[in-house]
């Protein structure tokens, strides 16, 4: 029964060594020539494998153990080095075994291109869509047990649907998404379209997160993430040019416009004060730019003493405020 299997195998690798890579079909498979094929792939994976460590005795501290997927691994870590493809035997045998997941890739293209249709509701382009689902359906092939005993669609299947929810949920959004919350938010638009046609009218965020079993907190957190983002050259009229950044304030300008006024306003009326209350205001809050300096160093300045100071500092913040409320200014916007 070896012999026979060995015989098969042997028989598809010659075939697929006298066709040119890029001239498989996609027609599919019988159950039988899908065997014959994995047969063949998986006895030249186990060959390739065996050639290189022999060969290359230094890589026999990473063998890999006898299941597909670190077998596969293997081939590809080692296998994409040109020093390693130098031996004609190994540089042949890859070749096989590139033609042999090829053709099973070719003959289940369909497939994928099935699976990617389901999620062309989501923004990622059908392009896109496809070319991450045959990279799930070439790990699928990587991945499978011939001793499985069913079908490589079959097993494919899931991997596929996992590599587009991935892909979705990483790119679809602003915000990343893990596959988990990708089907909450399916879960959410089931309940939210239920809901439309059962009452006729928007379900409520209260009425979402009862049917969903989740917080109304972690329900707006998610639709806030999955908020389709607007650009801020959007116009808000369709019958005018009037833009978006044109709605929006602008906090720098706004913020300079309050400080000039508050040193108008600061500055008439400080016309009210004092020489030497004005120059004591002056040097403890620096109004004219000059720093801050404590009451020590104003008494150095002027020869008085530390209270003296303070005194006089004091009076002027009263004058100041009862100048303020007779125009009916608000006396915290003098002095921050």
């Amino acid at each position: 029964m070896k012999s026979a299997r060995k015989k098969r195998a042997s028989t598809a690798a010659a075939t697929l060594s006298e066709t040119p890579l890029t001239a498989f079909s996609s027609d599919l498979l019988t159950p039988e020539e899908e065997r014959e094929l994995l047969s063949g792939f998986w006895d030249c994976k186990t060959e390739l494998v065996r050639l290189l460590i022999r060969s290359y005795p230094e890589l026999r501290a990473n063998r890999p153990p006898l299941e597909p997927w670190p077998m596969a691994q293997f081939i590809r870590e080692y296998c994409e080095e040109k020093k390693l493809l130098d031996l004609p035997t190994i540089y042949r045998l890859y070749d096989r075994y590139v033609r042999f997941k090829h053709r099973l890739a070719s003959a289940n293209i369909r497939l994928a291109a099935h699976v990617a249709k389901r999620f062309r509701h989501h923004s990622l382009s059908y392009a896109d869509l496809l070319q991450e689902a045959v990279c799930g359906l070439m790990q699928a092939i990587d991945r499978f047990d011939v001793s499985h005993g069913t079908r490589l669609a079959t097993y494919a299947t899931w991997w596929i649907r996992q590599t587009l929810q991935i892909a979705v949920a990483r790119q679809s959004h602003l915000v990343s998404l893990s596959p988990h919350h990708l089907q909450e938010l399916g879960l959410l638009q089931q309940e939210s379209e239920a809901l439309a046609h059962g009452g006729k009218h928007l379900p409520s965020p209260q009425e979402l997160a009862s049917r969903t079993g989740s917080s109304l907190e972690h329900l707006t957190h998610l639709q806030t993430a999955t908020r389709t983002p607007v650009s801020l050259n959007a116009v808000l009229d369709d019958d005018s040019d009037f833009k978006l950044t044109e709605a929006m304030p602008d906090n720098q300008s706004s913020t300079l416009q309050n400080n000039n006024e508050r040193q108008e306003a600061l500055g008439f009326l400080m016309e009210n004060l004092r020489p030497r209350e004005r120059k004591v205001l002056d040097l403890r809050f620096g109004l004219t730019g000059n720093g801050t300096h404590s009451l020590r160093q104003i008494g150095h300045l002027l020869r008085i003493s530390k209270e003296r100071v303070r005194q006089i500092q004091n009076r002027a913040l009263e004058k100041l405020r009862a100048s303020a409320e007779r125009v009916g200014w608000e006396p915290s916007l003098l002095l921050d």
